[in-house]
């Protein structure tokens, strides 16, 4: 009988684990992919139908296989410094795991459900009609969790508050020529700021520091890194040392998750507290494109920004909408179905710095609460935050599903 792998989510790590368990598979393999969605590859990164919507980094950067890093700016027929619209690499996706599962030994099934209950050894996953799926193993590709939502917007009553603006038609109610606050300045909140501009709406961004992300640019040869960061701090002073902010953190990128292990948990938190944001507006930066033309709305007054107490400006009651563009609320994922019951067993436990859920940093394989291998039981992107900082990107994303299908064909 065929080895059967699960996977849990069809966004881009879902579908990468499937292509690249396809394009590894000597023999027969099922692999059964449970997304809800009507295609494969979208998920909240690249579900978005506006072409506005460019991808944050070049296609150079983008390949689903790390051996060939032309391989997606040849499907797309652009230069390699070109940035795509975000749906594109949707279909990018879906295209590549067709071409590995025609000429390999995998069989692919998307099956448009979710699944409500995950047990463990053996693994058995009920899904939404109540059917059960038997799995020699189960990954865990949920991607990013919804916004975090501040307590005071849970019961806000001045406006109507929009909490998650990835979701199906969340924006669409916003009427046009209103005004609206968005609380967090970061890539969301640009994509989000210019699609409502295109409605004549104006928009007032928010956070604490009034930080926007930074612009890709021409990026100088990258400097060597040191053997060793001896902290957070040292780390920072080196990127700070660097003439090319922009080759520095090119250095670094192959190298993040190694530096990221190596500090104590007492020096991630450090890093987190401290460093965090500036790091996030330098590391995920927007196109040249998208930034001339938040620039634009900004010289029009169609768009503002500002730094300070979120709360404050929307009670000032300016504003006939409040929308979340904060941060993944990794709480609210695992609470929610289907990690709830697998935290409520013991065997999903939260990642380190309440960041993702814990995993073996060289495997992904899930740890439970005593810090135990959880047989069977892995996860891919976002939810080994904590575990890896850097793990929801593509590049990152693409070597854990390489690695993983070598595992789970072993």
């Amino acid at each position: 009988m065929a080895r059967h792998i699960v996977i849990v989510g069809g966004g881009a790590a879902g579908t990468l684990t499937a292509l690249h368990v396809a394009r590894a598979a000597r023999r027969p393999i099922q692999i059964t992919v449970v997304e809800p969605r009507e295609q494969l590859g979208e998920g909240v990164a690249y579900g978005t139908q506006d072409e506005a919507h460019l991808l944050n980094v070049p296609a150079i950067g983008m390949s689903a296989i790390e051996q060939l890093p032309h391989h997606f700016a040849n499907w797309a027929k652009v230069a390699t410094d070109a940035f795509v619209p975000r749906r594109r690499y949707a279909e990018y996706l879906r295209d590549s795991l067709a071409v590995a599962t025609a000429h390999q030994h995998a069989a692919v099934r998307h099956l448009r459900s979710t699944i409500t209950e995950i047990g463990i050894a053996p693994c058995r996953l009920t899904v939404g009609d109540g059917t059960s799926l038997d799995a020699d193993a189960v990954v865990l590709a949920l991607g990013n969790a919804a916004p975090s939502q501040p307590e005071w917007t849970r019961n806000f009553t001045i406006a109507p508050v929009i909490a998650n603006p990835w979701a199906a038609g969340a924006i669409d109610s916003v009427a046009n020529e209103s005004r609206v606050l968005c609380v967090g300045t970061g890539l969301t909140f640009v994509d989000v700021a210019l699609s409502l501009t295109r409605r004549d709406v104006h928009v007032t961004g928010i956070s604490r520091h009034g930080l926007l992300p930074t612009v890709h640019g021409p990026v100088g040869e990258a400097p060597t890194l040191p053997d060793t960061f001896s902290s957070p701090l040292d780390l920072m002073q080196w990127i700070r040392s660097q003439p090319d902010w922009r080759a520095a953190f090119a250095a670094l990128r192959p190298a993040t998750q190694r530096i990221w292990r190596n500090f104590t948990p007492q020096e991630q938190q450090r890093f987190l507290r401290h460093a965090r944001r500036y790091w996030d507006v330098h590391r995920h930066r927007m196109s040249r494109d998208v930034a001339s033309a938040l620039d634009t709305q900004r010289h029009a007054g169609r768009i503002k920004i500002e730094r300070g107490d979120a709360r404050a400006l929307a009670e000032s009651g300016a504003f006939d909408a409040i929308i979340l563009c904060t941060g993944p609320d990794d709480s609210a994922l695992l609470n929610d179905v289907p990690l709830a019951q697998l935290v409520a067993n013991g065997i999903v436990a939260a990642g380190p710095h309440a960041m993702g859920i814990a995993t073996d940093p060289d495997t992904g394989q899930v740890c439970d609460r005593k810090h135990q291998l959880v047989d069977g039981l892995f996860a891919i992107g976002p939810l080994r935050r904590g575990t890896l900082w850097e793990s929801t990107a593509i590049p990152e994303i693409r070597s854990e599903a390489q690695r993983l299908a070598a595992l789970l064909l072993a």
